[in-house]
């Protein structure tokens, strides 16, 4: 088991982890937005949890856009609203820290990252990550949601 502190260059680590995985993520994060798709690449079969309510598709913060590039690469899309973890099961490591996918993100703001590869933990997130999986996205409502898509204001 391995633990590590990344407080630098966090998106080039998990976009550089995703690329390279073989096998399917699984990922609880609040916000999807513009640009997350390529940020984020993960491999189909993969399960994302968001929070794509109306609220959060209005405000700019998730991207339907967005979630229907990785739903038409076979990508199982789930929305959870109120949703604000941020845990990226990637590649046999967990990371879990501040960071949305966003330009913010990786642009603006100071993040932090926890990677472990312990494996109790990866299984313990992997259950609080499925027990999120109750409302499913498909192409309908995904292109219902990008109809009411505003940017965010800047």
């Amino acid at each position: 088991m391995s633990t590590k502190l990344i407080t630098e260059n966090i998106w080039r680590e998990l976009t550089g982890v995703a690329k390279k995985s073989r096998s399917k993520s699984q990922v609880a994060v609040a916000y999807f937005a513009k640009g997350a798709a390529t940020m984020l690449p993960v491999k189909k079969a993969s399960i994302l949890v968001v929070d794509a309510s109306e609220k959060a598709v209005k405000s700019g913060q998730t991207s339907p856009a967005e979630l229907l590039k990785l739903y038409t690469k076979g990508v199982k899309i789930f929305s959870y609203e109120n949703l604000h973890a941020k845990m990226f099961i990637v590649n046999n490591a967990l990371f879990i820290g501040s960071t949305n996918v966003s330009g913010s993100s990786s642009d603006r703001l100071k993040e932090v990252l926890l990677k472990s590869t312990d494996k109790k933990t990866i299984a313990d997130a992997k259950t609080f990550i499925e027990s999120l999986c109750s409302v499913e996205l498909g192409s309908e409502l995904l292109s219902k949601l990008d109809k009411m898509y505003r940017p965010p204001r800047m």
